[in-house]
C-alpha cells in the first residue's frame, strides 16, 4: 500500500469513528497533493461543518478540484448546493448540469436528483440550454475534457440533438487521450451496444484503463467481467482485486454492493488464491495516462 493510500485509509478510519479534526489531518495533505478522493472528503467535512463551523463557499472550491478529476460524489454534491443554493446562489441549471455530469458517471443518486429538478419544473429543458458551439470549437481543437463534454452534451440531448452515435465519437476521443471518466463511459456504450456494435472484449480493455486509473466504477464493472469471464478470460483472484479496490472507492450503496461481491467470490477461492488476491490489492496503485499515449507511470 502506498502512504497516500495508507493516509486515506487512516483518515477514513478516524472518520468511521468520529474523530473529524484527525480525518481532517490525514486528508488535507492528500487534497493539496491532487488526491479527488481526498479532495472530496475535506469538502465534505467543510460543508457539513464536522469538527469545525460549517464553509460551503470552501467546500465548494474542494468539490470543483475533484469534480475536474471526474470525480461523481464531488460531482454529485455541487449539483445539491447549486440546487439549494448553499455556498453559492440558486441556480438550476447549472445544479442540473452537475447531477447529468455525475449521473453520466453511474451515480444512481445524481440521476434521481436531476428527474426531480424535471419532476419541479426547475429544468425547463429535459437536460437544460447549455450553448455547445464553443465547446465544439474546444473540442475540435483536441480538448480531452471538451471532448468528454460533449459526448455528455449528445448522450442527454443538452444543447445537441440527442445522438447516441455522436456521444460514443466524442467519448472515445477523449479516451483515447487518456480521460478516465470518458474510458469509463466508453466501456458502458461498448458493453450495451449503446452508439456503437456491442463488443465486450472491447469494453473490457476501455473498463481496465480506466480502473487502472482509479475510476471505482470502472473497478467494479471489471470485477464483474472477470466473475463472468465476459470480454476476458474468468479470473476470479483478479474479480476479488477489482471488487475489493471498488469498495474502497465507493460509497453508500454502491460500496455495500462491491463488497458483498468481493465477499461472494473470497468464498470460493483457496486459501492460496486469496493471499494472492490479498497481495494485489495491497500492491496496486492507480495508473496516470500520458495524453493520447496508453498507460503510464503510476500517478502516486
Amino acid at each position: 500500500m502506498s502512504l497516500a493510500e495508507a493516509g486515506f485509509d487512516d483518515g477514513r478510519r478516524a472518520y468511521d469513528r468520529g474523530d473529524f479534526d484527525a480525518a481532517y489531518r490525514e486528508w488535507l495533505p492528500l487534497a493539496e497533493r491532487g488526491d479527488p478522493a481526498a479532495q472530496f472528503m475535506v469538502g465534505f467535512i467543510l460543508e457539513r461543518g464536522q469538527g469545525r463551523p460549517p464553509d460551503p463557499v470552501a467546500a465548494i472550491d474542494w468539490y470543483l478540484r475533484a469534480a475536474q478529476q471526474g470525480d461523481v460524489y464531488a460531482e454529485f454534491r455541487l449539483g445539491f448546493l447549486y440546487a439549494y443554493g448553499r455556498g453559492v446562489e440558486r441556480d438550476d441549471a447549472r445544479a442540473a448540469d452537475w447531477y447529468a455530469r455525475a449521473a453520466e458517471g453511474g451515480n444512481q443518486a445524481a440521476q434521481a436528483a436531476l428527474d426531480q429538478l424535471r419532476k419541479e419544473g426547475r429544468v425547463t429543458e429535459p437536460t437544460g440550454s447549455r450553448e455547445a458551439r464553443p465547446l465544439r470549437g474546444a473540442a475540435e481543437r483536441g480538448s480531452a475534457q471538451a471532448q468528454y463534454e460533449l459526448g455528455a452534451r449528445y448522450a442527454s440531448g443538452e444543447g445537441v440533438p440527442q445522438d447516441a452515435v455522436e456521444a460514443t465519437r466524442w467519448y472515445r476521443k477523449a479516451a483515447e487521450q487518456g480521460l478516465p471518466p470518458a474510458q469509463y463511459q466508453l466501456a458502458l456504450r461498448l458493453a450495451n451496444g449503446d452508439g456503437v456494435p456491442q463488443d465486450f472484449q472491447e469494453a473490457a480493455k476501455w473498463y481496465r484503463r480506466a480502473a487502472d486509473q482509479g475510476v471505482p466504477f470502472a473497478q467494479f464493472n471489471l470485477g464483474v467481467r472477470y466473475a463472468n469471464g465476459q470480454g476476458l478470460e474468468r479470473d476470479p483472484v483478479l474479480a476479488y482485486q477489482w471488487f475489493s479496490l471498488a469498495a474502497r472507492g465507493l460509497l453508500g450503496n454502491e460500496a455495500d454492493a462491491a463488497r458483498r461481491a468481493r465477499d461472494a467470490i473470497r468464498a470460493t477461492l483457496t486459501p492460496e488464491q486469496r493471499a494472492r488476491g490479498e497481495e494485489m490489492v495491497q500492491a496496486w496503485q492507480p495508473r496516470a495516462e500520458s495524453a493520447g499515449t496508453g498507460p503510464a507511470s503510476p500517478r502516486r
